[in-house]
């Protein structure tokens, strides 16, 4: 049986011979304009294919059939009938015995309808005759990269692109920060991590190649612990204390981060949306000039300052999105002076009424005419600031709750928030690499959106993404659920065929939640030293459990350390390991060295 990823709306097999991909092929392209780009995605799937390209004939059509031979006239000539037929986004699909055709109204859903193709032929040859219709609930359906903390090597971000889009994604929302390289503001640049001009411009030519949509964003009000923590911009910050919160009062701030904005939104001309972030700003209306001009009203301190961002970007022809938490419970009389321009990205990554809470949130706003975007995680706070994956039960059950919600108010954008910690200046939650999993569920969630078969999703992924059939995991470890796939991908690991690396960390990354798990319990048999001193059984009893759980950290870490570099620099990898063992690595420099535990007793 055939897996997709996301799952299509309507596919029915027609019970004949499929087709065989083998031998000399020809793929006939037919294009309403001109797109160079599907040519080459052809090419690409079906090298050594004879590959013709005619434009200017209404539509989109791919006709992919055995060199010299026919393709059947039910497939050339049937009139195209269904839902995907009279959407302009949507494409179908039809294989017989003798070739197959993709047709769409436009060049992106051709080209998701040749990805389902590769699907079908990336498990098994022939391609079983089937019809295919299918199209997106959700406009814009986006992942994030955020590169705050740790992040993959720039040569991966860009190999990515191509991953989201085989799997319909066709935005990003890219959080640079100090990996961004500005030119006016060089001094703001990461030293060491910084995306290099020529890495920049790679990772947004393979976004275009990809029918990839960037969304920059650039933080304009909080979160500018990277800006502020310099001398020259401390005297910005709203109090001393609020190390990444501008001072709305100050024209300065509004110079430099209007500086940021414009060199960002300019180094992405092709661009429709710049999000300003403003999400979490803690410090408002805490200074004297503050609390005089905005009469102590921080909702009118945000809104003043927001304005004027907002202004700044649709004057230069964007369309500005910010974040809605601040303005959540703002009082009506306030928010009634927000500037319609704007567009509200609410995110909401917690609870059991994601519903409830999304549409009163909405409907707020779209009371004004002001937009609403959604956002999701697949991985956030979660109460646990070390996530070498994320929670899954967490993330399952927000995803799930706002596909619903999404559709049900006819959101025509959802983000998949990632972070990769809770601010510049924390400890990183984990790896960009173990969320493909919740990453690819948000596909096809919002591609299908709460009609989708999410009970099927874990036979789809791990069939799709690791070649694992259903039958073959199913036989080794019985019955599992959605949210169950980090406990079982490490013990699947002899059956995993494709992304075997990503397994292997997840893999890894389980050894060392073992260990220290075991490690957390030390300090009872500590403890109880602490009540006998000097007895034997009590000693033995401690070391033998410390020993124990050093020689399990201690065989993680350098294991941990060669899984990261695959994806990391080598200092970043470093930084990621020292940031899971350093509390490690402290309590045997103090307590148990003073308590003279070793390896050797």
């Amino acid at each position: 049986m055939i897996s997709l990823l996301p799952q299509v709306k309507r596919l029915e097999y027609k019970g004949e011979a499929g087709f065989s991909c083998e031998g000399p092929l020809l793929v006939e392209l037919s294009m309403e304009q001109e797109d160079l780009r599907l040519e080459r995605h052809c090419r690409r799937l079906l090298p050594g294919a004879a590959v013709t390209v005619e434009t200017g004939a209404p539509g989109y059509r791919i006709r992919i059939s055995r060199a010299g031979g026919e393709t059947p006239c039910a497939l050339d000539t049937d009139k195209e009938e269904g839902a995907a037929s009279e959407r302009k986004e949507g494409y179908s699909l039809r294989i017989g015995v003798d070739g197959a055709i993709i047709r769409a109204a436009d060049a992106p859903h051709l080209y998701y309808g040749l990805q389902t193709f590769r699907q079908m032929m990336e498990q098994g040859n022939p391609v079983p005759s089937a019809l295919i219709e299918d199209w997106p609930v959700t406009a814009i359906r986006c992942m994030n990269y955020d590169l705050r903390q740790t992040y993959s090597k720039p040569e991966r971000l860009v190999s990515y692109l191509a991953e989201f889009a085989r799997f319909k994604i066709n935005a990003v929302l890219i959080e640079y920060e100090d990996k961004f390289p500005f030119e006016t503001y060089s001094h703001l640049v990461h030293p060491k991590h910084a995306l290099s001009r020529t890495w920049f411009e790679e990772l947004k030519r393979e976004a275009e190649e990809h029918y990839i949509e960037i969304i920059p964003l650039q933080q304009c009000f909080g979160h500018l612990e990277y800006v502020l923590r310099h001398d020259r911009y401390k005297h910005l910050r709203e109090t001393e204390q609020s190390i990444g919160e501008l001072c709305p009062s100050r024209e300065e701030a509004y110079e430099l981060v209007t500086g940021l904005l414009g060199e960002m939104m300019d180094r992405h001309p092709d661009s429709r949306y710049i999000h300003l972030g403003c999400d979490e700003v803690y410090s408002l209306c805490e200074c004297e000039t503050c609390l005089e001009r905005f009469e102590g009203v921080r909702e009118r301190a945000f809104i003043a300052f927001l304005n004027r961002l907002i202004a700044f970007a649709a004057d230069r022809g964007r369309i500005p999105i910010f974040w809605h938490d601040m303005l959540a419970k703002c009082p009506e009389e306030e928010l009634w002076k927000l500037d319609r321009r704007g567009v509200a990205m609410i995110w909401i990554y917690n609870g059991r009424n994601i519903e409830a809470e999304v549409s009163a949130i909405a409907d707020k706003f779209r009371k004004l005419g002001v937009g609403v975007m959604g956002a999701p995680a697949v991985r956030s706070f979660d109460w646990a600031e070390h996530q070498n994956y994320p929670v899954i039960g967490n993330r399952t059950d927000n995803l799930l709750q706002w596909a619903g919600t999404a559709e049900k108010l006819d959101f025509d954008c959802v983000v998949a928030t990632n972070w990769t910690g809770p601010f510049s200046l924390g400890v990183p939650y984990g790896v960009f690499e173990t969320t493909w999993y919740p990453m690819l569920l948000h596909a096809d969630l919002f591609w299908n959106g709460s009609g989708g078969v999410s009970e099927t999703f874990i036979d789809r992924f791990l069939h799709v993404f690791h070649g694992i059939e259903p039958s073959t995991g199913h036989a080794k470890l019985g019955n599992y659920r959605l949210e169950d796939y980090y406990d079982l991908i490490p013990k699947l690991l002899d059956e995993v065929r494709l992304n075997r690396d990503f397994a292997e960390l997840i893999a890894v990354m389980r050894d060392y939640e073992t260990a220290t798990d075991r490690s957390r319990a030390i300090h009872k048999y500590v403890y109880r030293w602490e009540l006998f001193p000097g007895d034997a059984a009590e000693r033995r009893s401690l070391l033998n459990n410390y020993q124990r759980n050093r020689r399990d950290r201690e065989d993680v870490r350098p294991r941990m350390q060669a899984a990261l570099e695959r994806y990391q620099p080598a200092d970043m990898a470093a930084h990621f390991v020292l940031s899971r063992f350093y509390l490690h690595d402290y309590l045997e420099r103090t307590i148990y060295r003073e308590i003279g535990m070793n390896m050797e007793d």
